[in-house]
């Protein structure tokens, strides 16, 4: 109960930042379809998550990709923060996904509690071994 009640007071005095786990991956080109999952959380400096937060923000995530013939895509660009924590599945279509080329997530800025929250991003990068 102490450190929520700390947590808490980080917040109030504007320690909050955005991080995507994963923020990298890099996987072997492929032709199949694929999914991945990034977790977005609320947190601290420090690390630790604001599991105080609960809220959507509209217009919150984004996806765009650098493939030739591929297409990443999420269901949706309302980030939902239950807890701290939001889950956003990226799907990639059933094309070449050449080495080299990625795909991005971003995290658009936000205000939360009057402050502004950087944006943050997590790549994946296909990557012959």
């Amino acid at each position: 109960f102490p450190v929520m009640i700390d947590v808490r007071n980080k917040a109030l005095a504007g320690d909050l930042v955005f991080k995507c786990t994963p923020a990298t991956v890099t996987p072997a080109p492929r032709t199949t379809a694929w999914t991945r999952t990034v977790v977005v959380t609320l947190e601290t400096a420090g690390g630790q998550v604001h599991e105080w937060f609960n809220k959507d923000i509209t217009s919150g995530v984004s996806i765009a990709d650098t493939s030739s013939a591929g297409t990443a895509s999420i269901a949706s660009t309302t980030l939902s923060f239950t807890k701290g924590k939001a889950t956003v599945v990226i799907t990639g279509s059933a094309h070449s996904w050449l080495n080299s080329e990625t795909d991005t997530l971003t995290v658009a800025q936000a205000t939360i509690l009057g402050y502004t929250v950087a944006s943050k991003t997590s790549v994946e990068t296909f990557t012959t071994p």
